[in-house]
């Protein structure tokens, strides 16, 4: 029999080789939770996502644009050869990074109308922190897939990748059958949207840190992620995000050597200096975190939360508190 695993990056598809899982293994790797998301309906799709996605990476500099879209292509036809193979096995997690892999998968494989002989492991923990022996352990919570909660994945597909974000907000209220974590991994989505401060909770949480002494970006990462019942974040990902508080047009924050970049993490003495950047607030800080200033009101936002496209003129806003979507055209 041959099996076609996905898992949701390379430490995990190396635990899951040394563990002796048999079949081709493969990680999928994309932060879904950066950048914009489109729809996900057919092959015509599959192509402008890939593309899609890889002008965003490489606009960021992951790596040249043709080198991202060879990967993402390897991928898409990897499924779409869906049939080569007896057994699909899906290893995913319980936070955003993994939820949101998870959906664009079976999404494909719901319009590719593979439904049968797929199976789902969704861990409650991490899994590239488990010994060899222990992960596979998890085999007996695998579950077959249906083609009904391939019909609800492509549905939270839809709302998830919607250019508005109402939709997004009603389906987090639901608990949708075979999806324990989904609904808690999306609402987590919906606070990156900008709260009545005009920050993303992430952004909240950087501010709220610095504040209280976590002055240094590596501890202020660490201290971050502690904040997260379930920790999604790459490093490169939310320093990309602390930089954007202090090189905007009205910073912040100060304190950081440089714009967080990935050539600042191939040279070591670049890398040592951001890690150990000494933070503080500004003045304008001070007031976003005590509730007297807007971030939005003094700097210009411009960026995706899955499909929806931020801007001035389009600034969806999440008050957290009421679990309200602020629709711009009312704020």
């Amino acid at each position: 029999m041959t099996s076609l695993i996905i898992t949701n990056g390379d430490n995990a598809a190396d635990l899951l080789t040394a563990a002796g899982k048999d079949g081709r293994i493969v990680p999928w790797r994309d932060s879904l939770h950066e950048g914009p998301l489109s729809k996900l309906s057919g092959k015509q799709n599959f192509h402008s996502f890939r593309q899609l996605r890889s002008t965003y990476w490489a606009e960021r500099g992951a790596d040249e644009f043709a080198v991202l879209e060879a990967s993402y292509k390897l991928r898409d036809e990897l499924l779409t050869a869906n049939d080569e193979f007896d057994r699909i096995e899906l290893w995913f997690e319980h936070d955003l990074y993994d939820q949101l892999q998870l959906i664009e998968i079976l999404t494909r494989l719901y319009h590719l109308k593979r439904f049968e002989n797929v199976y789902l492991v969704q861990a409650g923990s991490y899994l590239s922190m488990m010994s060899p022996d222990a992960v596979l352990d998890l085999e007996e919570i695998s579950r077959p897939v249906t083609e009904q909660m391939m019909a609800i994945a492509d549905l939270a597909w839809q709302v998830v990748s919607d250019d508005r974000p109402l939709k997004l907000a009603e389906f987090v209220s639901l608990k949708p059958a075979g999806f324990p974590f989904l609904a808690q991994a999306l609402l987590r989505l919906l606070e990156e949207l900008p709260g009545l401060d005009g920050l993303s909770r992430t952004e909240r949480q950087m501010v709220y840190s610095i504040d209280r002494g976590m002055g240094r970006p590596g501890m202020l990462f660490a201290r971050c992620q502690a904040m997260e019942s379930a920790q999604f974040w790459g490093d490169w990902g939310f320093f990309l995000n602390l930089s954007g508080l202090q090189f905007c047009e009205h910073p912040v924050l100060t304190g950081l050597t440089e714009r967080a970049s990935i050539e600042i993490f191939k040279d070591e003495d670049r890398r040592k200096a951001f890690l150990q950047s000494s933070l503080e607030l500004t003045e304008l800080g001070a007031e976003i975190l005590a509730g007297t200033e807007d971030f939005a009101s003094h700097n210009e936002i411009n960026r995706y939360v899955g499909g929806v496209h931020l801007s001035p003129r389009n600034l969806w806003r999440f008050d957290a508190a009421n679990h309200q979507i602020i629709n711009p055209q009312n704020h």
